[in-house]
């Protein structure tokens, strides 16, 4: 495969999201009609694939399907927008689903998650795809045990071919345990969500303080581990403040965040970033400090709009 027509894999969770837009988020125990409501298909990398079409990139997800009536709008969805999902392993248990609140007053977006125990992609299902399709792969944080693996098949595979497939890692889920993730990452994003789990107060305190537990881990690990640890290029992205970086030789910026003039749709603005920035440095070529400033003016752009479509009339 010509490395021009090699594409970007997305491994994580697709969901239905069940949205209402309201004038003001509902009083508790009231009887109220939204002003607009819509489906959509949600989750973090099945919208990072989303954004990184409409952007006009080659992309496939892989996570677990489902055979419900109910995901026939998801499949149909990522067959219209010409997401690749050929590769998903499927089972017939109802799929997960977000029930989203917008409230126009504030442009704020509440998330209530529902998931019976849909199970998670394995690296058993993981292992049986060809990664020299692909130039970038890009996981959700989410099941360690089993993303080790996969990761570490990437790796093994990148010290065996002249052409390497970059890694990155989003680490929004609140687990500690993720940092053994983002030490064997090429690219990390840390949410502020996680950071203030950490008990971390700015961008910048996120970017040096993950900085430091990746290196503790690789110390500890380098023993056990014959495949070279990379040292990963970090962005933390704090929301309507700024987004900060730092390169793997330590060349750190703070990117100020662009202004919007009304927040219409807030919903997917960090899956938006991420998909951003990975654009901006694939296909691009961008730096790192370039690339962030890019994904923050995507954002900004995604959340004057609703969902995802608009995106191709941004300048």
């Amino acid at each position: 495969m010509a490395e021009d027509e090699k594409h970007i894999l997305c491994v994580g969770m697709c969901v239905l999201d069940i949205i209402h837009v309201c004038a003001e988020y509902p009083k508790e125990d009231t009887d109220k009609r939204c002003q607009s409501g819509y489906w959509q298909r949600g989750g973090n990398a099945s919208n990072n694939c989303t954004v990184l079409r409409k952007l006009g990139v080659p992309c496939e997800f892989l996570g677990m399907i489902s055979n419900s009536p109910a995901f026939g709008f998801l499949y149909d969805d990522c067959r219209q927008r010409q997401i690749i999902i050929k590769n998903c392993p499927n089972i017939d248990m109802d799929p997960p689903f977000s029930s989203i609140i917008l409230a126009q007053s504030k442009g704020t977006r509440t998330i209530v998650h529902s998931n019976p125990g849909f199970p998670i992609l394995t690296f058993e299902h993981f292992k049986k795809i060809d990664l020299s399709s692909y130039a970038w792969i890009h996981f959700e944080g989410r099941s360690v045990e089993e993303t080790v693996q996969m990761i570490d098949m990437i790796r093994l595979f990148n010290k065996n071919h002249k052409k390497s497939i970059r890694i990155s890692l989003e680490m929004e889920k609140l687990n500690k345990e993720l940092f053994r993730l983002a030490c064997r990452a090429d690219l990390v994003f840390i949410s502020r969500d996680m950071a203030e789990h950490m008990g971390w107060s700015s961008a910048q305190e996120a970017i040096y303080k993950t900085r430091q537990i990746i290196k503790d881990i690789q110390s500890k690990e380098n023993g056990e581990n014959n495949l070279p640890w990379p040292t990963p290029c970090l962005i933390s992205p704090w929301g309507s403040e700024c987004s900060d970086c730092l390169s793997s030789s330590d060349e750190y910026a703070s990117l100020p965040a662009c202004d919007v003039n009304e927040v219409v749709d807030s919903l997917g603005a960090g899956d938006t970033f991420v998909a951003a920035c990975i654009y901006a440095l694939n296909y691009l070529k961008k730096s790192l400090a370039e690339s962030v400033k890019y994904a923050n003016k995507v954002a900004a752009f995604k959340i004057q709009h609703r969902g995802y479509d608009d995106l191709e009339q941004m300048e």
